[in-house]
């Protein structure tokens, strides 16, 4: 499959904002500052129309930028402390109008491949202190010789989490529709802003300071990537996960996410032949959203997550039922508190360096998950005019050990399960047939 032709222009605010600076929250300032890609495929249309034709997706998106400002602004460092400032100048959202000459049906069922990053994904690849110069916001469309689409979107993480994203595509499908939004953006980030100082003896376990910002992805050198793999799961083995976790039932029942990220975990472990004593963490997002008191308002635009870490050692996942990783996994998760979180916050607000997740990833040997669950989010009901799509998934995966679960064109109880590992990890899990609860 070939690039036959690549357009590039700037998409701006319809409206633009007055230029400012906006206050970046502690939960902001915790997550690296990488673009996030997701891709949505959408098929050709029955009737022969085009599908999503690239002046409605400009006008529209012009339109919504003028409510997500934020989205058409960029990123600096600030020299005092060099931690992060947004910057909503108005300068943008680049565009790109891609065609090549292949088809769907050469995706064999959207299978991760390189092809991601070097057709799909308008991103060049890693980021250090160069992502300053880079837009916040990418949109490619690429048109496929079969009359499909594949839409890629592109937001910095520093601007915003999973549920944002949702939120900027679900209103800018809205208004390619002609329909009001349902969730229109709220920007006051300074609610996350705390007044009282810090608990000098508050270090949290989920994170780490980078003293020096430096290039924490693989550079361009596609083969240095770790190895990406979608795993289906459906409802029968989801409800087999669930009954496995029971075990003999001293730890109760379990959510499905306890139980598929227990599985996982364990999984991927036992796939990395770690030695026994191996520490090993469990690390996933909690929406603070609704956790806090007050709530924070509908539409709030920007990260309103936090970090929870489970760990435990690479022999006690392996050798324990199944059981005792969900147990862990809850316990982490049951144990977190608003409190907590607000004692998060501060640190990160106050700490003199750039902050990361205390993971270990692609600059260790690697024996951590961390996993971000979209599975309720509504990338499957992106209807820009032309239908819903067909598949979704995130871009290029970088991190060994970072796993993705999305929605699926199935229906409900589907789960599509990314998982990036090194090439010969990842050979084992595909062969294990525990992972796929196989007899």
């Amino acid at each position: 499959m070939k690039l036959i032709r690549r357009d590039v222009s700037t998409v701006y605010p319809s409206e633009p904002c007055e230029p400012h600076v906006m206050y970046m929250s502690g939960a902001d300032h915790i997550v690296r500052p990488r673009h996030l890609p997701l891709l949505v495929f959408y098929k050709a249309r029955e009737d022969g129309e085009e599908v999503m034709p690239t002046q409605l997706l400009k006008n529209s998106l012009s339109s919504l930028l003028s409510k997500f400002y934020p989205a058409a602004g960029r990123l600096r460092r600030r020299s005092s402390d060099r931690k992060l400032e947004l910057l909503c100048n108005n300068a943008g959202v680049e565009f790109v109008e891609a065609t090549v000459d292949g088809t769907l049906n050469e995706f064999d069922g959207f299978t991760p491949n390189k092809f991601y990053t070097e057709l799909l994904d308008p991103v060049p690849v890693g980021f250090g202190e160069a992502f300053t110069e880079f837009p916040i916001t990418y949109i490619q469309v690429t048109r496929f010789a079969c009359g499909g689409v594949s839409l890629v979107t592109t937001i910095n993480h520093a601007c915003t989490d999973g549920l944002s994203v949702n939120q900027f595509l679900t209103s800018w499908s809205e208004v390619a529709r002609g329909l009001e939004m349902s969730n229109p953006p709220f920007h006051d980030r300074t609610l996350l802003k705390l007044q009282t100082s810090p608990n000098p003896d508050f270090h949290p376990k989920e994170l780490r300071s980078l003293v020096s910002v430096q290039q924490v992805t693989p550079n361009g050198d596609l083969t240095s990537w770790p190895t990406e793999r979608m795993f289906l799961f459906t409802p029968e083995q989801l409800r087999r996960v669930k009954k496995l976790a029971v075990g003999a039932g001293e730890h109760g029942t379990f959510t499905t996410f306890e139980a598929i990220n227990a599985h996982v975990w364990r999984s991927v472990t036992k796939a990395r032949n770690l030695p026994a004593n191996t520490p090993t963490k469990f690390l996933t997002t909690l929406d603070m959203r609704k956790r806090l008191k007050p709530n924070l308002p509908e539409g709030y635009f920007g990260n309103a997550i936090c970090f929870v870490s489970a760990s435990s050692t690479s022999h006690d996942i392996v050798q324990n039922a199944l059981s005792y990783s969900a147990n862990v996994i809850r316990e982490a998760i049951h144990g977190f508190s608003e409190s907590y979180y607000r004692n998060f916050l501060a640190f990160a607000q106050s700490h003199p360096h750039p902050l990361v997740m205390n993971v270990n990833w692609a600059d260790s040997a690697g024996h951590d998950v961390s996993v971000s669950s979209w599975a309720r989010m509504g990338f499957m009901n992106l209807d820009f005019g032309s239908g819903n799509p067909v598949f979704c998934g995130p871009g290029n995966n970088p991190f060994e050990g970072s796993i993705f679960m999305l929605p699926t064109d199935k229906g409900d109880g589907f789960l599509n399960i990314f998982v990036s590992l090194k090439p010969q990890h990842m050979k084992n899990l595909e062969s294990d047939k525990e992972f796929f609860l196989r007899d």
